[in-house]
């Protein structure tokens, strides 16, 4: 103890300095240390968290973006075969008009041919009994007797029948 006495050191102040050290270490783990590092800890496993949850959006971010491409291809190829079939129809649709068309020029055409040969055929007998009216005049001016009605009628039905 004469070492301690020669630099100065009093024992039991020592001890007693020695034990307040303690009581403030054992005070500021207990009030200041523990809870800073409680709450050290809480945002450390907070951080990791957040980083696990980070990882499993951009994971779920990945997946979504592949099925948007999926989904986006598979729609661009419906609507190229819905096009495709469009443009198919449309051509088929053209085909039955053109037929539709020609078949119903070639009706007129048939129609307008049988009115003129109905029109003709009218003009003929117009023209026949226009003819037979001549002659039956003419027959009667040659013979000088006046035909009956009857007379007539068998003239103008044998010049008919002469000039078909």
């Amino acid at each position: 103890m004469d070492i301690l006495n020669q630099f100065g050191i009093n024992p039991v102040l020592l001890a007693a300095q020695v034990v307040n050290f303690l009581i403030l270490l054992f005070i500021l783990k207990k009030f200041a240390y523990g809870p800073i590092l409680k709450v050290l800890d809480e945002r450390k496993k907070t951080i990791a968290d957040s980083l696990k949850n980070a990882e499993e959006i951009e994971k779920k971010l990945a997946l979504t973006e592949e099925e948007k491409e999926k989904i986006l291809a598979k729609t661009s190829l419906e609507a190229q075969k819905i096009l495709d079939n469009t443009k198919k129809e449309i051509e088929v649709m053209k085909e039955e008009g053109k037929h539709q068309a020609e078949a119903m020029a070639a009706q007129i055409i048939k129609k307008g041919k049988e009115e003129a040969l109905a029109e003709m055929e009218k003009r003929q007998q117009e023209f026949m009994a226009g003819v037979a009216e001549i002659v039956a005049i003419a027959v009667e001016k040659v013979v000088g007797k006046v035909l009956t009605k009857k007379d007539k009628e068998e003239l103008v039905a044998k010049s008919i029948r002469s000039l078909q």
